[in-house]
């Protein structure tokens, strides 16, 4: 018994998941742990009928029939980046024989399908190793961040039960987990964003602090460590536990109306965070996405554009200028402002389009940038472009340009191809305003 018992600890708890069949509501590991109770010989010799490998291969066939077996799917708690600097991140995952069918929880009507794996790495690893926009978001570099977002697509498989699957990231060793949905995806998305559209900042009641919504991240006011957590369809899920009169809690329900976070773990019913309420005199994240009409050229000239929310990074993209590309408008949670700075935004014949911004010279850094102010009314919202840092960068201009690289040095040039141009241009004299359009 216990040799055998050494085996089974050396190749992880989860290869006893090979054992055949389901029970809702119970584990493999503990039907498989009563097999063990009551005939430990008999399991010990049909346990070396088969090699390590063929155990190891029979147990990749398992999770994957376990990964298959969910009606609706799994939700897919990430967390990304070493020092979970962007919180966590809840995908919605349905299985097939070959692929995976994406969406997030918090982009609404998203779904990517790509290919997936069971691979053997010293133990059962879930890969998603073909190109998911979604599920490789925070993994894919880019111009601007040649080491992308700490993201990664390889997991190992730690724990396994009927509706619950445990695993870590293979370069972060980020805890992350499967869950089995009851519900359509589509419906777990749309209360999820209802929430984030709506969550809370400060808080009192049974604890005081504050949530970073744009991160993902709760303080409480007695320390100095952040938890991050997860944005879910009932409320959110923390990272690790955090300790409220004496007890752990790590899951909250939200309720809008009431502003309240209700916790949910065992023993903590009476457990609950009161928000605060939201400012009326500045901006909340969702409140920008909309059309507008872009003026420039002091107003003579328009163009209709859509601010689009990036709720997984908490700012938001500006699209009609052009089918070639877009503009990141960051959005201050405090102030309720958003900002528009240079950035680049393409590649023309192996040189980067930037986006910049232009007074008295051509100006490409982070603080020449434009802060957006709302006009303060509600009903016929007006947002003023000024110059962020008016003393230093006079910008009340923008063009595209390229910037190729010379013996000496680099050299500007504006964009003069039409597919680039917004009005036949890439100049935009004088911006002025965006102003909210009705539906």
């Amino acid at each position: 018994m216990r040799l055998y018992n050494n085996i089974i600890s050396s190749l992880h708890r989860y290869t006893l998941a090979s054992l055949a069949g389901r029970s809702r509501g119970m584990g493999l590991l503990i039907i498989a742990a009563a097999l063990v109770m009551t005939s430990c010989f008999k399991d010990q010799e049909d346990y070396f009928d088969k090699s390590p490998s063929k155990r190891l291969q029979q147990t990749l066939e398992d999770v994957q029939q376990l990964l298959r077996s969910a009606e609706y799917g799994w939700e897919f708690e990430y967390y990304p980046h070493g020092e979970l600097a962007y919180g966590g991140i809840v995908y919605l995952v349905k299985f097939d024989s070959l692929e995976a069918s994406v969406s997030c929880s918090l982009i609404p009507d998203s779904t990517a399908t790509s290919y997936y794996r069971m691979t053997n790495d010293n133990g059962p690893v879930l890969t998603f190793d073909t190109y998911n926009p979604l599920l490789h978001y925070f993994s894919t570099p880019s111009a601007s961040e040649y080491e992308a977002k700490g993201g990664e697509f390889e997991f190992v498989v730690n724990d396994i039960s009927d509706d619950l699957i445990t695993l870590y990231g293979k370069k972060t060793h980020n805890t992350m987990y499967l869950r089995r949905l009851t519900s359509s995806p589509d419906d777990y998305a749309e209360r999820t964003v209802a929430i984030y559209d709506n969550f809370i900042k400060g808080f009192a009641g049974s604890a005081e602090g504050n949530f970073d919504v744009l991160l993902r991240k709760l303080t409480l006011r007695d320390s100095d460590n952040p938890v991050a957590f997860a944005f879910t369809n009932r409320g959110i899920h923390l990272y690790h536990p955090i300790r409220i009169n004496g007890v752990e809690v790590q899951s909250f329900e939200f309720d809008s109306e009431t502003r309240q976070l209700k916790a949910l773990d065992e023993g903590t019913e009476d457990i609950i965070l009161q928000g605060e309420r939201q400012p009326t005199d500045i901006m909340r994240f969702s409140e920008y996405a909309s059309r507008y009409l872009l003026r420039y050229d002091k107003g003579s000239s328009t163009a209709t554009v859509e601010l689009v929310p990036n709720r997984l990074e908490g700012n938001y993209r500006l699209r009609g200028l052009s089918p070639m590309y877009e503009l990141l408008l960051n959005y201050d949670d405090e102030t309720g402002v958003l900002t528009l700075g240079p950035q680049i935004v393409g590649d023309i014949d192996g040189n980067s389009v930037y986006f910049a911004t232009y007074g008295s010279g051509i100006w490409i850094g982070e603080n020449s940038s434009f802060t957006i102010k709302w006009n303060g009314n509600r009903f016929y919202p007006t947002f003023n472009f000024e110059p962020t840092f008016p003393d230093r960068y006079d910008c009340e201009s923008a063009l595209l340009i390229t910037l190729a690289e010379t013996a000496t040095g680099y050299a500007a040039a504006i964009v003069d191809k039409s597919e680039w141009a917004t009005n036949g241009s890439c100049i935009f004299l004088n911006i002025v305003s965006l102003s909210k359009l009705r539906n």
